[in-house]
């Protein structure tokens, strides 16, 4: 009895430390992890590169000259010679008015100047006539006289005659609405059938030409920066729609009033622009040459890593690498300047920097 009480109980333990093994076994926190994956690394040594200075500012884009076209005689349009985009010329003809009443009113105008001629011809020789028998006494004085007042009012007649049959010419010349400057047609606002009166109709222009040859890249210098900051320096100028080209200006004007709420100052940056690549309106980033080179650490962009509004790099030590905090400073072209966290030749990491943790064991290749 004693004996199958003893057989039973080790069947009992066998059977508990074969379902306890198999709880260890199955459990992955107890298996084996196998070796430590060891990544594949670019590097590059820490080096210094020339930094220039620069005021790092965001604008916009606005043509060096603007005309805005609106008419200066009432009529209903006849034609429109250019649409949005079209390039023009000084005098190119824009938008056509109808111009039969302003053709009808010069002939009217020509008609009355040729008949005030005509009255001043007659009463010029009546007084030429009068004025040699006066002085062979067979006129009196007062007769020359009316026969001089007639003249000089056949002369007012004249003048008033020809100064409407200018003003006439004037109005029908009008009618063809011609751009005063080179450039592109915009925002063109007019239709064939529309009438349109000076100072009344429409609300806005009927188009502009933009002369966009060169343009402005429109900034606002803050009070604080305004010392360094002076007619002739250059500047780089960019736009999200070319990349990474660079368009080179110059500072060219500085308004000497700030904005009473802001406490900038208006400042103009010209920029030659052919062919015609920066548009009216364009965002744009501006950096402003403001002294002379000096010798900077920097790293190429894409080694740093930012966190929380911190900035990291990893820096090769030994066969590990070590997620270092940095302070970056001007960003110049695919390199950003480090402050301080980096020393010149210790190796940064640039591939797999959004992976790679912290004491991470890799091998490594050189950039």
């Amino acid at each position: 009895m004693q004996s199958k009480w003893k057989l039973w109980l080790a069947a009992v333990a066998a059977i508990t430390i074969l379902f306890v093994l198999a709880r260890f076994l199955s459990n992955p926190k107890t298996q084996a992890t196998g070796p430590t994956q060891i990544k594949t690394v670019v590097a590059q040594t820490v080096a210094r590169m020339a930094k220039e200075p620069a005021l790092a500012l965001t604008g916009s884009i606005e043509a060096v000259q603007e005309a805005a076209i609106n008419p200066r005689v009432s009529g209903q349009v006849s034609g429109v010679q250019v649409k949005n985009g079209d390039a023009v010329t000084p005098g190119q003809p824009l938008v056509l008015l109808d111009d039969s009443s302003f053709r009808d009113t010069l002939a009217i105008d020509q008609a009355n100047l040729e008949s005030a001629q005509a009255g001043l011809e007659s009463a010029s020789q009546t007084y030429q006539r009068d004025q040699v028998l006066s002085d062979s006494n067979f006129l009196s004085t007062a007769d020359l006289e009316n026969a001089k007042v007639a003249m000089e009012t056949a002369q007012a007649n004249v003048n008033s005659a020809a100064a409407t049959v200018s003003s006439a010419q004037d109005s029908l010349k009008d009618a063809t609405i011609c751009s005063p400057i080179s450039g592109v047609a915009a925002n063109c606002d007019v239709e064939v059938g529309q009438y349109l009166s000076p100072g009344i109709s429409p609300a806005t222009p009927l188009l502009v030409v933009e002369d966009i040859s060169s343009v402005y890249a429109m900034v606002d210098i803050e009070q604080g920066n305004l010392p360094a900051v002076r007619p002739g320096l250059a500047a780089k100028v960019t736009a999200d729609a070319y990349g990474d080209r660079v368009f080179d200006g110059t500072v060219e004007q500085i308004n000497p009033v700030g904005d009473a709420t802001s406490r900038v100052f208006a400042t103009k940056i010209r920029v030659a622009n052919e062919p015609h690549l920066l548009q009216p309106g364009m965002f744009v980033k501006v950096e402003i040459t403001t002294g002379t080179p000096v010798e900077v650490i920097a790293v190429p962009q894409n080694a740093v890593v930012s966190n929380a509004g911190l900035y990291y790099v990893f820096v090769v030590d030994g066969g590990r690498v070590k997620r270092q905090q940095v302070q970056t400073g001007q960003v110049m072209g695919q390199m950003v300047e480090i402050t301080s966290g980096l020393a010149e030749g210790q190796k940064v990491v640039l591939t797999d920097v959004d992976t790679l943790q912290d004491q991470d064991q890799v091998t490594v290749s050189d950039e």
